[in-house]
């Protein structure tokens, strides 16, 4: 790519354009599907959760991208060359880290079932028979949550999970990732330093790092608290 289509110059530029697969995403077919379109639309930057299977299945979709992207852009496409690959990865509980769970067999059997017309990624699904499976599409789930406040008996929760960091680090980032984004809040100092310690050996290879922080009291304190842990 020229600098023109640089990824970090569209950021520079103020055009950046980001796909979010979910950080809780992991829907192998449609992570692929989604990174190949979004690539050959001229995508910067692919942002997927932290999952090898996950991952391997955006790079493959980057690879088929790249023997489709003059053909891509003879057609119109806005196809600029590969994007940058995310990785979501987070220091505590935080919403996009989360999966929607209930016990299909509580629900009343005159039940409308709005949970399943609002699942914008068709993660619920009722089935008839004694070995069908209803219930959440625990892959297909990422976390949206407009399924909790419209059921009617109130039988849906969520599971929140938390990265672990020295285990699932390594993996990811060996594994061709370009940039990261952690997501964080205040007071989770002590937090985000385990969780640094287990990224900053394998820093040097990427070309993004990201940070999300929700906002609120002390929120300029604990950045700078932040900057001063990660700084070069």
């Amino acid at each position: 790519m020229t600098e023109l289509y640089d990824p970090l110059h569209s950021l520079r530029e103020g055009d950046w354009f980001k796909l979010i697969c979910g950080a809780s995403f992991q829907h192998l077919p449609a992570v692929r599907s989604l990174t190949l379109a979004y690539t050959l639309a001229g995508a910067d930057c692919i942002d997927v959760a932290a999952d090898p299977a996950v991952i391997s299945a955006a790079k493959d979709a980057l690879q088929v991208a790249s023997t489709m992207g003059n053909e891509a852009k003879q057609r119109g496409f806005g196809f600029c060359g590969r994007p940058w690959l995310m990785v979501s990865l987070n220091d505590g509980e935080d919403p996009h880290f989360r999966k929607a769970e209930f016990d299909s067999d509580l629900c009343p059997g005159d039940c409308p079932r709005p949970c399943e017309k609002i699942c914008p990624a068709q993660a619920i699904t009722f089935q008839n028979g004694s070995e069908a499976y209803s219930g959440v599409l625990d892959q297909r789930c990422y976390g949206c949550g407009r399924c909790l406040p419209v059921c009617p008996h109130q039988l849906i929760t969520t599971r929140s999970y938390v990265s672990a960091p020295f285990a699932i680090a390594p993996l990811i980032l060996s594994n061709g990732v370009d940039a990261i984004e952690i997501h964080t809040k205040v007071g989770n100092l002590p937090d985000f330093k385990r969780l640094w310690n287990a990224i900053a050996p394998w820093c040097a290879q990427l070309k993004l790092l990201a940070i999300s922080c929700p906002d609120g009291k002390d929120l300029i304190d604990y950045l700078k608290e932040i900057y001063q842990l990660i700084q070069p």
